[in-house]
């Protein structure tokens, strides 16, 4: 039975994708993390959405008076989305301009997913932990993005969760150990992904999803809630050995002293799972 706690325990995840991330770290909370009274609360946010009750100034309002008003949905169980939200919360943290960039130049980048971890907790101020998961996969101001981490807010750190070439690397891990180096996450023709495990593409040869099609899950997709929902029970069964195999992965390069930012393949997911699942007591 698992013990009773007297104080509330809650973590932050601020993940890259919309979709697979999201979903992943989502189901581990809902079937996983809560039932299991490891965390009593676990907030997954992503690029489009933040905590419902996090009140934010109006852009009208950034200036020293910094008053607040609350944003509120229709219905409280359903997620707010506004592409100006994160953008008026960085405003209203870091100023208009920080490190000499705007905003509009690294919205979608990592620097942007630590920010937003950071940004949340100087509002809520909740959090025994902070993380941000993102990926190498064409991105850059990763550099930018693990020095910010070293920033408090609160006292807290900020930890990250990175993979090269992709989160599906860490997905690959419960199947084997794999130090092979893909150069890219999938094959694709324009915008439209190739099924590498049928007619086209590299056939797994060059692209991580065309491997893990080939030789493992033959109709994964990425970013598919349905098809990631049906994987999670057998991905849980195998988390023993995806976590032997990405400490076996860090264990591999031959270069410790490089950044991790420049290492592929790479991933330390596992540490982020493994303080999501697994009880302290």
């Amino acid at each position: 039975m698992a013990k009773k706690r007297t104080t509330k325990r809650l973590i932050l995840i601020v993940c890259e994708g919309a979709k697979t991330e999201y979903q992943y770290f989502s189901w581990l909370a809902e079937k996983v993390a809560i039932p299991n009274n490891i965390w009593d609360g676990v907030e997954v946010s992503n690029s489009t959405t933040i905590p419902n009750d996090i009140s934010i100034p109006q852009k009208s309002e950034l200036g020293n008076a910094r008053k607040k008003r609350q944003l509120k949905s229709e219905n409280p169980n359903k997620r707010l989305k506004d592409k100006d939200i994160l953008k008026e919360l960085w405003g209203h943290v870091y100023g208009t301009d920080i490190d000499s960039e705007k905003y509009e130049n690294i919205a979608a980048q990592p620097l942007r997913y630590v920010a937003q971890a950071q940004c949340i907790e100087q509002y809520q101020g909740v959090y025994d932990e902070l993380w941000a998961i993102f990926d190498k996969n064409g991105h850059t101001h990763h550099k930018e993005a693990f020095a910010r981490a070293e920033q408090k807010v609160n006292e807290k750190l900020t930890n990250i969760a990175f993979s090269s070439r992709s989160f599906e690397h860490w997905i690959l891990l419960h199947f084997e150990k794999s130090n092979r180096i893909f150069e890219k996450t999938e094959c694709r023709e324009g915008k439209k992904p190739l099924d590498c495990n049928a007619t086209q593409g590299c056939k797994g040869e060059t692209c991580l999803l065309g491997y893990i099609r080939k030789n493992h899950l033959p109709n994964y997709e990425k970013s598919s809630k349905n098809n990631l929902f049906t994987l999670m029970d057998e991905l849980t069964k195998r988390h023993a050995a995806a976590f032997e195999n990405a400490v076996w992965l860090r264990q591999q390069f031959p270069s410790p002293t490089l950044p991790i930012y420049e290492r592929n393949p790479f991933t330390n997911v596992d540490e982020l799972v493994r303080t999501l699942i697994q009880n302290k007591g």
